[in-house]
């Protein structure tokens, strides 16, 4: 990173974005945000607030240029619902010696004191987190800045099974060989076998084929697949995802296919021979599967970031806790990219308070993840891991991965009680986020009094915690 620069380091979550900011110069103070990871920043309204003026003690001290711009909306707390459109107003002004925001036009009528606002720009989380600590406004270039971004954006997406929709492109004959896999049995002797969730939706198979060597025994037929991908594209196909026989020794066959894809429209294309050229059949297809699920949702989130701030060097963390320059960074490599980062950090505090090993825990809105430290503080890598019952061959910390967060959604199956794996994410968010959220685990913390609300960066809602609590 330049010391000239102001640098970023940046965690991503489901519900939480951290930022941990570095002004230039080695005497600089280090500076920390923590907001919504939709980019919203809440607050509490104050008295002597008006119908043209909200008053936030809160917010003396933010910059003035900050806020202007930005969309103000009340929030019924009480009820826990978000009120109507009536009373999201824009902010023309803001005095940040006395925290209050002039809005234009005035709200219908007066709030009342204690109520949730919540300020949104459109932008995401760590644009919104960058220009506030640099005290820019929305018409402000944000400039040269060295960013280093953790996301678990990829990881949420797999557990929660929410990436793009892929077509499976295969040699003909093995339409079916992700799902057997390698014949490995995890609950041998359970009576009620669960089948993973596929992640493809659809699967093609094309004639062509090549020996173990890579010679071409038959060519693939270019008018055929191009027919085939026309109706994948047809059917809503987002992503494509090809794995050849034996296209390790000879990635020919592969390479035309994307040729024909790219033509066709198809922006994200995930080749086995490119992304694990190994022999490994089952692994190269599972990995090349997860790469075009992902890419997509990893792809759009970096190009949003470039966008708005063209001119910042933004790295991404991968799973295998290196650093990857975010125009060239794979799906499959983000899989534990926010999760990688919490185990680096428990190597680093467990060295720095003597201990050689240590047990890491990481509990998240939507995940918690696991790791060991082991003897001497070296970290476990792994290159072939299993997440949520799809296999991946990259280099990636050992970390183990499940659906549960503070924001688990809490519910009844029509049987028992259950948590997760879905999560409320930082939109709407936990129901005590006074958003019109569903129930969740950090509800039920919140009303076993186990959550100091002093401690959160806006009031909490236990009213609507307990209203539905109840209601369930």
């Amino acid at each position: 990173m330049s010391a000239k620069a102001w640098q970023f380091a940046i965690d991503v979550g489901g519900t939480f974005t951290d930022v941990v900011a570095h002004p230039p110069g080695q005497d600089s103070r280090m500076q920390t945000l923590k907001l919504l990871s939709t980019g919203a920043v809440c607050g509490e309204i104050g008295s002597g607030s008006t119908a043209a003026t909200i008053i936030d003690p809160a917010r003396i001290g933010d910059p003035d240029r900050v806020w202007r711009g930005h969309d103000l909306r009340i929030i019924a707390g009480d009820s826990g619902t978000v009120t109507s459109a009536s009373t999201t107003r824009r902010v023309a002004a803001f005095d940040g010696s006395t925290g209050t925001f002039t809005l234009s036009p005035p709200l219908p009528c007066v709030p009342q004191p204690g109520s949730v606002y919540e300020l949104r720009s459109g932008e995401d989380a760590p644009i919104m987190a960058i220009r506030y600590l640099l005290g820019l406004g929305l018409a402000d270039a944000i400039g040269p800045v060295d960013v280093r971004l953790g996301t678990t954006r990829g990881t949420n997406a797999l557990l929660e099974r929410k990436g793009a929709r892929v077509a499976f492109l295969t040699t003909k004959g093995f339409a079916d060989i992700l799902k057997i896999g390698n014949q490995d049995r995890p609950a041998l002797f359970d009576l009620n076998i669960q089948k993973r969730d596929e992640l493809t939706e659809w699967t093609v198979e094309l004639d062509e084929r090549l020996a173990a060597d890579g010679t071409p025994l038959r060519p693939l037929d270019a008018n055929d697949t191009q027919d085939r991908l026309i109706e994948m594209k047809n059917a809503g196909a987002e992503a494509l995802a090809i794995c050849f026989l034996h296209a390790h020794t000879n990635p020919n066959h592969e390479l035309a296919a994307e040729r024909i894809a790219r033509t066709l429209g198809f922006d994200q294309v995930s080749l086995s021979s490119r992304l694990s050229r190994i022999e490994g059949f089952v692994p190269r297809g599972d990995t090349t599967v997860v790469d075009a699920y992902l890419a997509p949702v990893i792809a759009g989130y970096v190009a949003s970031l470039r966008e708005a701030m063209p001119d910042a060097n933004i790295k991404l963390m991968a799973s295998s806790g290196g650093l990857i320059d975010a125009a060239s960074v794979c799906g499959k490599d983000t899989v534990l990219s926010g999760p990688a980062g919490g185990v680096l950090g428990c190597q680093q505090v467990s060295r720095s308070a003597g201990f050689d090993r240590a047990i890491g825990f990481d509990m998240g809105g939507t995940s918690t993840d696991v790791c060991r430290i082991d003897k001497d503080g070296d970290l476990d890598y792994q290159h072939e891991t299993v997440k949520t019952g799809v296999r991946i061959m990259t280099p990636m910390l050992a970390i183990e991965t499940v659906a549960a967060g503070g924001g688990s959604v809490c519910g009844f199956d029509g049987q028992k009680l259950v948590v997760g794996p879905h999560s409320a994410g930082s939109d709407p968010c936990p129901a005590c986020y006074g958003r019109g959220g569903p129930l969740t685990v950090t509800d039920m913390n919140v009303h076993l009094g186990r959550v100091v609300s002093a401690f959160f960066p806006f009031p909490l809602d236990r009213k609507a915690t307990d209203t539905k609590l109840r209601s369930l």
